[in-house]
């Protein structure tokens, strides 16, 4: 946790989307030891109760109070200082439309990062979903190619990388 807040240094004024996030495990438990202002869920396939029973479960196990806003599946999200696809990119079926989503939403200056499983030598399929794994310079590619700056990319575990882009 504490390797992927020194990657995004967000700040406490920060406003993050996460989209994708399942029922926000990761993100929840991220802004609870490093707090923003909003915090925005996007995932068609939960509900807000799913939400709250994230929140309610972590600041149970640490002790720690929540002290970020947060909503879930807003019709829109703009001028957000960073915005996050956790093990998600290669499930949308219109990436182009998510990736100009994710242009539109983030503010000039601010920060995407993705987290995904990555081909290496050959192409892999993702073991819960059986869809293909890119790699890593395909990803780089099409961000790129969208008008995002390519960053850094940080190796997270033997599968996956965090890739950080900068609009």
């Amino acid at each position: 946790m504490k390797e992927f807040y020194d990657f995004g240094q967000w700040k406490k004024e920060d406003h993050i989307t996460s989209i994708g996030c399942g029922h926000g495990w990761w993100e929840v438990s991220l802004c609870l030891h490093y707090p923003a202002e909003h915090l925005t869920l996007v995932d068609p396939l939960v509900e807000q109760e799913d939400i709250q029973d994230s929140i309610d479960y972590f600041t149970e196990k640490t002790g720690l109070v929540w002290q970020s806003g947060v909503e879930l599946n807003p019709e829109g999200f703009k001028n957000q200082n960073q915005i996050w696809v956790f093990n998600a990119w290669h499930e949308f079926e219109n990436r182009s439309e998510m990736l100009m989503k994710i242009k539109n939403g983030v503010m000039e200056g601010g920060i995407v990062i993705i987290e995904e499983e990555v081909s290496k030598v050959k192409r892999l399929q993702h073991e819960g979903c059986g869809k293909d794994l890119f790699f890593e310079s395909e990803i780089i590619n099409e961000f790129t190619e969208a008008g995002l700056h390519y960053v850094a990319t940080r190796v997270k575990d033997e599968v996956a990388v965090y890739l950080k882009f900068r609009k």
